[in-house]
């Protein structure tokens, strides 16, 4: 009997220590995994290429893909974060910083002033929110003059000369017309407010209170704008969709567009001969037509159980030999001013985005989209402008 408990004792003390050592074993060599959403297309093939990269320099850290599209990514981190089944690290356009922020749905970036040194002016200003900075930018983006070189040997520089060649080109039964964009969306009438001196939310983009929609110098805009459908594009608001607009330029039937840099890759692989420009010039200005801008934020959720890890790969992407890796694989600007870039393209892209504004990021902006979606429709259609504008103007004064 007592052999078999000395047995039986000594069983049991080894069983401890191996248990023991094996959960230890198991621990020390347990990975942190990360769950990364980035939208699909060149944007997943540059995140996966990052992601063996960044294995390379931190082994332990697993991070697992999932395409989301970064205009989907805010609604979906709002429920899949407190569910804790969201992204660790998500890419969304900057205007959703201010929703993000408010949600409290992300962290702000540590060490900002000395990570955000190398970036454009307009990134850190893209990446910020109530002067924290919550964003790691990847690409900066905004829409130009995109122009057939089969039909057009060098770009219209001004509405004036678009107008004159719609009068030669246009054969509406055929659905021809000289210049095509979707004339129903607010992101681009942007440039018929602040082009005539109707900045939106106040010079800095940031106060609710001067939305200036029925400044007399939108009203001016907008008149303008609405002029243009009989002179350039004589359609229906509802039939100036993007995928007609992108159709047309395509198929010659417009050569001119007004579309984002984003489209760059479709038009190539279409086997598109094409050029980029600045926007036109409106009458009586000197300078291209404003634009809205977009960077491309990486964020870092505040629901990750591993935030040191999840800042390490931001930050990783948005390093000088990443973007410029990025930028090879997606033709995005990248917002960095220590990275210099030579393509046919990137120019115009560049020259534009002087003119350009960054999206504001204040939480009204999307009410912004909400009021002036109809009243651009409207206006093109017909309806009086200065009662529209004012229409919309009181939509936003009453949800301040």
């Amino acid at each position: 009997m007592y052999l078999e408990g000395l047995l039986m004792r000594k069983f049991i003390i080894s069983l401890f220590f191996t248990t023991f050592f094996s959960a230890f074993i198991f621990a020390a060599e347990k990975k942190t995994e990360l769950k990364v959403w980035e939208s699909s297309g060149t944007e997943q093939n540059f995140i996966q290429y990052a992601i063996k990269e960044f294995r390379k320099i931190n082994p332990k850290v697993r991070i697992r893909y999932e395409p989301v599209e970064s205009t989907d990514s805010r609604n979906k981190i709002e429920l899949d974060g407190p569910a804790g089944v969201g992204a660790d690290v998500f890419v969304a356009p900057h205007d959703h910083i201010g929703a993000l922020v408010t949600g409290d749905h992300i962290l702000p970036v540590d060490d900002a002033e000395e990570y955000m040194k190398d970036f454009f002016t307009l990134a850190k200003k893209a990446a910020t929110y109530d002067g924290v900075v919550y964003g790691y930018p990847l690409g900066a983006e905004t829409y130009v003059l995109f122009y057939n070189k089969d039909i057009l040997k060098k770009p219209l520089t001004t509405w004036e000369e678009i107008i004159s060649y719609a009068q030669k080109w246009n054969v509406p039964v055929e659905n021809k017309f000289a210049l095509s964009w979707a004339v129903t969306d607010p992101y681009y009438s942007f440039m018929f407010l602040d082009s005539f001196g109707a900045p939106l939310f106040g010079p800095n983009g940031d106060n609710p209170k001067q939305h200036n929609l029925n400044s007399p110098e939108a009203i001016e805009g907008m008149k303008y704008f609405q002029k243009l459908r009989n002179l350039v594009l004589n359609i229906p608001a509802a039939d100036a969709s993007r995928d007609f607009c992108h159709a047309s330029f395509r198929s010659g039937a417009s050569p001119m567009i007004i579309t984002g840099s984003w489209k760059i890759n479709e038009f190539k692989n279409a086997g598109m001969n094409f050029g980029l420009s600045t926007l036109p010039k409106f009458p009586g200005k000197d300078k291209p037509a404003s634009s809205f801008s977009g960077v491309r934020l990486a964020f870092v959720s505040s629901y990750s159980e591993h935030p040191e890890e999840a800042k390490e790969f931001a930050k990783f992407i948005t390093s000088k030999e990443m973007l410029q890796k990025r930028f090879e694989m997606t033709d995005q600007i990248p917002p960095r001013n220590d990275i210099q870039i030579e393509y046919e393209y990137s120019k115009a892209i560049v020259d534009q985005l002087k003119y350009s504004k960054p999206m504001p990021t204040i939480i009204q902006l999307g009410r912004f989209w909400q009021c002036m979606g109809p009243a651009v429709s409207g206006i093109w259609d017909g309806d009086d402008v200065t009662k529209t504008m004012n229409i919309a103007a009181a939509t936003m004064d009453a949800v301040r």
